[in-house]
Protein backbone atom coordinates (compact mmCIF):
# COMPACT_ATOMS: atom_id res chain seq x y z
CA UNK A 1 0.00 0.00 0.00
CA UNK A 2 2.98 2.66 1.16
CA UNK A 3 5.09 1.85 -2.16
CA UNK A 4 1.32 2.30 -4.14
CA UNK A 5 0.42 4.92 -3.01
CA UNK A 6 4.68 6.33 -3.20
CA UNK A 7 4.37 5.34 -7.36
CA UNK A 8 0.76 7.47 -7.49
CA UNK A 9 2.89 10.61 -6.40
CA UNK A 10 5.93 10.29 -7.39
CA UNK A 11 5.54 12.97 -10.54
CA UNK A 12 4.90 15.28 -7.39
CA UNK A 13 7.80 14.26 -5.18
CA UNK A 14 9.97 14.89 -8.53
CA UNK A 15 8.92 18.11 -9.18
CA UNK A 16 9.44 19.31 -5.49
CA UNK A 17 12.78 17.99 -5.34
CA UNK A 18 13.86 19.38 -8.52
CA UNK A 19 12.77 22.75 -7.57
CA UNK A 20 14.48 22.64 -4.28
CA UNK A 21 17.51 21.19 -6.49
CA UNK A 22 17.04 24.96 -8.69
CA UNK A 23 16.92 26.66 -5.55
CA UNK A 24 20.29 26.06 -4.55
CA UNK A 25 22.01 26.42 -7.65
CA UNK A 26 20.33 29.70 -7.77
CA UNK A 27 21.18 30.91 -4.61
CA UNK A 28 24.35 32.32 -5.16
CA UNK A 29 22.89 34.61 -8.20
CA UNK A 30 20.68 35.60 -6.04
CA UNK A 31 22.43 36.51 -3.12
CA UNK A 32 24.78 38.50 -5.88
CA UNK A 33 22.00 40.43 -7.14
CA UNK A 34 20.12 41.17 -3.43
CA UNK A 35 23.84 43.06 -2.69
CA UNK A 36 22.57 45.87 -4.70
CA UNK A 37 21.21 48.35 -1.80
CA UNK A 38 17.97 49.61 -4.12
CA UNK A 39 16.64 45.41 -4.15
CA UNK A 40 15.18 43.84 -2.17
CA UNK A 41 15.73 39.56 -1.82
CA UNK A 42 11.98 39.36 -3.50
CA UNK A 43 12.90 41.07 -6.24
CA UNK A 44 16.28 39.33 -6.97
CA UNK A 45 14.54 36.22 -6.71
CA UNK A 46 12.08 37.17 -8.95
CA UNK A 47 14.99 38.62 -12.02
CA UNK A 48 16.82 35.63 -11.32
CA UNK A 49 13.85 33.35 -11.72
CA UNK A 50 12.37 35.25 -14.79
CA UNK A 51 16.02 35.21 -16.47
CA UNK A 52 16.86 31.31 -15.97
CA UNK A 53 13.16 30.57 -17.06
CA UNK A 54 13.75 33.00 -20.45
CA UNK A 55 16.85 30.86 -20.93
CA UNK A 56 15.35 27.65 -20.79
CA UNK A 57 12.49 28.68 -22.83
CA UNK A 58 14.46 30.03 -25.83
CA UNK A 59 16.94 27.15 -25.63
CA UNK A 60 14.44 25.19 -26.39
CA UNK A 61 12.79 26.92 -29.03
CA UNK A 62 16.46 26.79 -30.67
CA UNK A 63 17.70 23.39 -30.11
CA UNK A 64 14.55 21.23 -29.73
CA UNK A 65 13.89 21.72 -33.63
CA UNK A 66 17.15 21.16 -34.77
CA UNK A 67 17.32 18.14 -32.22
CA UNK A 68 14.51 16.35 -33.97
CA UNK A 69 15.54 16.84 -37.26
CA UNK A 70 19.05 15.76 -36.32
CA UNK A 71 17.20 12.72 -34.93
CA UNK A 72 15.17 11.90 -37.77
CA UNK A 73 18.31 12.43 -40.58
CA UNK A 74 20.42 9.80 -38.03
CA UNK A 75 18.03 7.56 -38.20
CA UNK A 76 17.80 8.28 -42.07
CA UNK A 77 21.44 7.12 -42.37
CA UNK A 78 22.21 5.04 -39.80
CA UNK A 79 22.02 2.02 -41.84
CA UNK A 80 24.61 3.10 -44.46
CA UNK A 81 26.91 4.44 -41.33
CA UNK A 82 26.49 0.94 -39.38
CA UNK A 83 27.54 -0.38 -42.39
CA UNK A 84 30.93 1.42 -43.22
CA UNK A 85 31.50 0.90 -38.81
CA UNK A 86 31.09 -2.85 -40.07
CA UNK A 87 33.33 -2.51 -42.87
CA UNK A 88 35.83 -0.88 -40.42
CA UNK A 89 35.75 -3.21 -37.51
CA UNK A 90 36.09 -6.19 -39.57
CA UNK A 91 39.17 -5.05 -41.65
CA UNK A 92 40.89 -3.72 -38.59
CA UNK A 93 40.01 -7.34 -37.30
CA UNK A 94 41.69 -8.49 -40.04
CA UNK A 95 44.82 -6.29 -39.92
CA UNK A 96 45.42 -7.14 -36.44
CA UNK A 97 44.94 -11.51 -36.98
CA UNK A 98 47.59 -10.60 -39.72
CA UNK A 99 49.92 -9.62 -36.57
CA UNK A 100 49.25 -12.23 -34.64
CA UNK A 101 46.34 -10.56 -32.75
CA UNK A 102 43.52 -12.22 -32.21
CA UNK A 103 40.27 -10.05 -32.10
CA UNK A 104 36.76 -11.42 -31.48
CA UNK A 105 34.95 -10.54 -34.10
CA UNK A 106 31.36 -8.60 -32.77
CA UNK A 107 30.58 -6.67 -35.53
CA UNK A 108 27.75 -8.09 -36.26
CA UNK A 109 26.39 -7.92 -33.04
CA UNK A 110 27.24 -3.89 -33.09
CA UNK A 111 25.14 -3.54 -36.03
CA UNK A 112 22.25 -5.55 -35.03
CA UNK A 113 22.39 -3.00 -32.19
CA UNK A 114 22.96 -0.02 -34.30
CA UNK A 115 19.98 -1.14 -36.07
CA UNK A 116 17.71 -0.90 -33.32
CA UNK A 117 18.62 2.79 -32.93
CA UNK A 118 17.37 4.27 -35.54
CA UNK A 119 13.44 3.41 -35.14
CA UNK A 120 13.91 4.74 -31.20
CA UNK A 121 15.33 7.92 -32.78
CA UNK A 122 12.49 8.10 -35.23
CA UNK A 123 10.30 7.87 -31.91
CA UNK A 124 11.82 10.45 -30.04
CA UNK A 125 12.04 13.13 -32.79
CA UNK A 126 8.25 12.64 -33.28
CA UNK A 127 7.24 12.37 -29.85
CA UNK A 128 9.37 15.90 -29.56
CA UNK A 129 6.20 18.24 -30.32
CA UNK A 130 4.15 16.28 -27.33
CA UNK A 131 7.10 16.54 -25.27
CA UNK A 132 7.26 20.15 -25.60
CA UNK A 133 4.04 21.00 -24.34
CA UNK A 134 4.08 19.03 -21.11
CA UNK A 135 7.86 20.14 -20.35
CA UNK A 136 6.91 23.81 -20.77
CA UNK A 137 4.26 23.42 -18.01
CA UNK A 138 6.22 21.52 -15.88
CA UNK A 139 8.89 24.08 -16.14
CA UNK A 140 7.17 26.32 -15.35
CA UNK A 141 5.67 24.72 -12.05
CA UNK A 142 8.53 23.62 -11.30
CA UNK A 143 10.10 27.43 -11.57
CA UNK A 144 7.13 28.69 -9.71
CA UNK A 145 7.98 26.05 -6.49
CA UNK A 146 11.43 26.87 -6.38
CA UNK A 147 10.46 30.39 -6.20
CA UNK A 148 8.72 29.96 -2.84
CA UNK A 149 11.89 27.57 -1.72
CA UNK A 150 13.93 30.27 -2.39
CA UNK A 151 11.27 33.11 -1.05
CA UNK A 152 10.91 30.97 1.90
CA UNK A 153 13.44 29.02 2.82
CA UNK A 154 15.54 30.61 5.74
CA UNK A 155 11.76 30.94 7.06
CA UNK A 156 11.13 27.50 7.10
CA UNK A 157 14.43 25.91 7.99
CA UNK A 158 14.37 28.60 11.01
CA UNK A 159 10.77 26.54 11.34
CA UNK A 160 12.38 23.53 11.09
CA UNK A 161 15.47 23.68 13.50
CA UNK A 162 12.53 25.23 16.48
CA UNK A 163 10.94 22.17 16.79
CA UNK A 164 14.14 20.04 17.26
CA UNK A 165 15.02 19.73 20.50
CA UNK A 166 17.37 22.00 21.82
CA UNK A 167 20.42 19.43 22.17
CA UNK A 168 20.17 18.59 18.78
CA UNK A 169 20.01 21.73 16.82
CA UNK A 170 23.30 22.07 16.42
CA UNK A 171 23.35 19.08 14.55
CA UNK A 172 20.55 19.92 12.64
CA UNK A 173 21.43 23.35 12.02
CA UNK A 174 25.28 21.63 10.70
CA UNK A 175 23.45 19.47 8.35
CA UNK A 176 21.47 21.76 6.26
CA UNK A 177 23.90 24.08 5.89
CA UNK A 178 26.21 20.98 5.09
CA UNK A 179 23.18 19.56 2.48
CA UNK A 180 23.57 23.29 1.08
CA UNK A 181 27.39 22.92 0.98
CA UNK A 182 27.39 19.91 -1.28
CA UNK A 183 24.30 19.68 -3.17
CA UNK A 184 24.50 23.35 -4.35
CA UNK A 185 28.28 23.43 -5.13
CA UNK A 186 28.31 19.63 -6.75
CA UNK A 187 25.18 20.81 -8.70
CA UNK A 188 26.70 24.18 -9.89
CA UNK A 189 29.88 22.18 -10.96
CA UNK A 190 28.20 20.23 -13.12
CA UNK A 191 26.13 22.05 -14.58
CA UNK A 192 28.67 24.93 -15.66
CA UNK A 193 30.93 21.83 -16.56
CA UNK A 194 28.51 20.10 -19.10
CA UNK A 195 27.45 23.72 -20.68
CA UNK A 196 31.43 24.24 -20.99
CA UNK A 197 31.93 20.82 -22.68
CA UNK A 198 28.96 20.89 -24.91
CA UNK A 199 29.86 24.14 -25.96
CA UNK A 200 33.15 23.58 -27.12
CA UNK A 201 31.89 20.22 -28.66
CA UNK A 202 29.75 22.34 -30.50
CA UNK A 203 32.43 24.72 -31.94
CA UNK A 204 34.54 21.60 -32.42
CA UNK A 205 32.40 20.09 -34.36
CA UNK A 206 31.16 22.96 -36.43
CA UNK A 207 35.33 23.90 -37.31
CA UNK A 208 35.64 20.37 -38.42
CA UNK A 209 32.53 20.18 -40.84
CA UNK A 210 30.93 17.30 -39.20
CA UNK A 211 26.96 16.81 -39.10
CA UNK A 212 24.78 16.34 -36.24
CA UNK A 213 26.07 18.83 -34.40
CA UNK A 214 22.76 19.68 -32.22
CA UNK A 215 23.19 15.72 -31.12
CA UNK A 216 26.64 15.27 -30.35
CA UNK A 217 27.13 18.74 -28.33
CA UNK A 218 23.83 18.04 -26.23
CA UNK A 219 24.75 14.16 -25.82
CA UNK A 220 28.17 15.10 -25.02
CA UNK A 221 27.14 18.12 -22.84
CA UNK A 222 24.54 15.67 -20.78
CA UNK A 223 27.25 12.39 -20.43
CA UNK A 224 30.25 14.70 -18.87
CA UNK A 225 27.45 15.45 -16.29
CA UNK A 226 28.11 12.01 -14.40
CA UNK A 227 30.44 12.06 -11.89
CA UNK A 228 33.85 10.21 -12.66
CA UNK A 229 32.56 8.06 -15.87
CA UNK A 230 31.61 11.82 -17.52
CA UNK A 231 35.13 13.02 -19.10
CA UNK A 232 35.44 9.22 -20.54
CA UNK A 233 31.59 9.39 -21.90
CA UNK A 234 31.67 12.77 -23.26
CA UNK A 235 33.97 12.25 -25.41
CA UNK A 236 32.31 9.28 -27.25
CA UNK A 237 29.53 11.25 -29.19
CA UNK A 238 31.46 13.75 -31.17
CA UNK A 239 33.95 10.86 -31.82
CA UNK A 240 31.58 8.52 -33.25
CA UNK A 241 29.88 11.49 -35.78
CA UNK A 242 33.64 12.03 -36.82
CA UNK A 243 34.97 8.45 -37.26
CA UNK A 244 31.62 7.50 -39.29
CA UNK A 245 31.94 10.73 -41.25
CA UNK A 246 35.73 10.85 -41.78
CA UNK A 247 38.56 8.71 -40.42
CA UNK A 248 40.52 11.88 -40.68
CA UNK A 249 38.49 14.32 -39.12
CA UNK A 250 37.27 11.99 -36.82
CA UNK A 251 40.92 11.43 -35.05
CA UNK A 252 41.29 15.16 -35.29
CA UNK A 253 38.09 15.41 -33.44
CA UNK A 254 39.08 13.17 -30.79
CA UNK A 255 42.63 15.01 -29.71
CA UNK A 256 40.58 18.15 -29.90
CA UNK A 257 37.74 16.54 -27.72
CA UNK A 258 40.43 15.16 -25.03
CA UNK A 259 42.07 18.42 -24.42
CA UNK A 260 38.34 19.75 -24.06
CA UNK A 261 37.76 17.27 -21.29
CA UNK A 262 41.29 17.69 -19.67
CA UNK A 263 41.00 21.47 -19.99
CA UNK A 264 37.27 21.22 -18.59
CA UNK A 265 37.78 18.64 -15.82
CA UNK A 266 41.16 19.79 -14.26
CA UNK A 267 40.90 24.02 -15.03
CA UNK A 268 36.90 24.83 -15.62
CA UNK A 269 35.82 22.39 -12.63
CA UNK A 270 38.02 23.89 -9.89
CA UNK A 271 37.42 27.33 -10.24
CA UNK A 272 34.02 27.24 -10.70
CA UNK A 273 32.40 24.64 -7.73
CA UNK A 274 33.20 27.31 -4.34
CA UNK A 275 32.67 23.96 -2.53
CA UNK A 276 34.16 21.41 -2.88
CA UNK A 277 32.79 17.68 -2.72
CA UNK A 278 36.11 16.72 -0.64
CA UNK A 279 35.76 12.50 -1.32
CA UNK A 280 38.70 10.63 -2.54
CA UNK A 281 38.52 9.53 -5.87
CA UNK A 282 37.94 5.86 -4.53
CA UNK A 283 35.18 7.24 -2.53
CA UNK A 284 33.52 8.86 -5.48
CA UNK A 285 33.84 5.98 -7.68
CA UNK A 286 31.90 3.59 -4.76
CA UNK A 287 29.70 6.66 -4.54
CA UNK A 288 28.79 6.55 -8.21
CA UNK A 289 28.28 2.65 -7.94
CA UNK A 290 26.44 2.03 -5.04
CA UNK A 291 24.02 4.95 -6.87
CA UNK A 292 23.67 3.28 -9.90
CA UNK A 293 22.98 0.20 -8.18
CA UNK A 294 20.01 1.49 -6.02
CA UNK A 295 18.57 4.30 -8.25
CA UNK A 296 19.86 4.05 -11.25
CA UNK A 297 20.91 7.63 -13.23
CA UNK A 298 20.07 9.61 -10.37
CA UNK A 299 21.92 7.71 -8.13
CA UNK A 300 24.68 7.75 -10.20
CA UNK A 301 24.36 11.87 -9.99
CA UNK A 302 22.91 12.28 -6.89
CA UNK A 303 25.09 9.50 -5.22
CA UNK A 304 27.90 11.89 -4.98
CA UNK A 305 26.82 14.64 -2.66
CA UNK A 306 25.34 12.27 -0.29
CA UNK A 307 27.93 10.82 -0.09
CA UNK A 308 29.88 14.13 0.58
CA UNK A 309 27.18 14.79 2.97
CA UNK A 310 27.37 10.80 4.86
CA UNK A 311 31.00 12.16 5.25
CA UNK A 312 30.80 15.38 6.75
CA UNK A 313 28.62 14.37 9.10
CA UNK A 314 30.86 11.24 10.53
CA UNK A 315 33.82 13.50 10.88
CA UNK A 316 31.10 16.29 12.72
CA UNK A 317 30.46 13.09 15.09
CA UNK A 318 33.91 12.40 15.61
CA UNK A 319 34.47 16.23 17.23
CA UNK A 320 34.22 17.29 20.92
CA UNK A 321 30.96 19.53 22.17
CA UNK A 322 32.94 22.40 21.84
CA UNK A 323 34.73 21.52 18.73
CA UNK A 324 31.28 20.92 17.16
CA UNK A 325 29.82 23.85 17.97
CA UNK A 326 32.40 26.13 16.48
CA UNK A 327 32.12 23.57 13.22
CA UNK A 328 28.93 24.92 13.03
CA UNK A 329 29.54 28.53 13.02
CA UNK A 330 32.51 27.98 10.64
CA UNK A 331 30.65 26.00 8.44
CA UNK A 332 27.96 28.77 7.63
CA UNK A 333 30.24 31.66 7.32
CA UNK A 334 31.22 30.73 3.62
CA UNK A 335 27.91 30.11 2.30
CA UNK A 336 26.40 33.31 2.18
CA UNK A 337 24.55 34.68 5.21
CA UNK A 338 22.50 36.77 3.61
CA UNK A 339 21.54 34.96 0.92
CA UNK A 340 20.41 31.60 2.74
CA UNK A 341 19.55 32.42 6.22
CA UNK A 342 22.76 30.01 6.99
CA UNK A 343 23.79 31.97 9.76
CA UNK A 344 20.53 33.20 11.33
CA UNK A 345 19.72 28.87 11.61
CA UNK A 346 23.33 28.14 13.31
CA UNK A 347 23.02 31.56 15.70
CA UNK A 348 19.93 30.09 16.96
CA UNK A 349 21.15 26.73 17.22
CA UNK A 350 24.54 28.08 18.66
CA UNK A 351 22.12 29.85 21.58
CA UNK A 352 20.03 27.32 22.10
CA UNK A 353 22.80 24.79 22.80
CA UNK A 354 24.49 28.21 25.09
CA UNK A 355 20.96 28.21 27.28
CA UNK A 356 21.62 24.59 28.06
Amino acid sequence: MLWQLIAQLADIVVLFLVAWLISFVLEPAVATVSRFPWLSRTVAVLLVSLTLLATLLAGMVILLPAFAAQSVLAAEQLPTLASQIEVWVRGTAALLAARGLAVPDYSEQLFRSMESVGPALVTNALSIATWTGAAVVQILLTMIVSLYLMLDGPRLANSLIGVVPLRYRDDVAYFMNSTDRAFGGFLRGQIIQSVVYGAGVAVIMLAAGLPFVALGSVGAGIAIFIPFFGPLLGVIPPVAIGLTTDVGRGLIVLGLTVVLSFVVINVVAPKVMSQQIGLHPIAVLAAVLIGVRIAGPWGAVFGVPLAAILATMISFYHLTVAERKQRVLDVAKPAGAKANGGEARVSEAATSRGRR
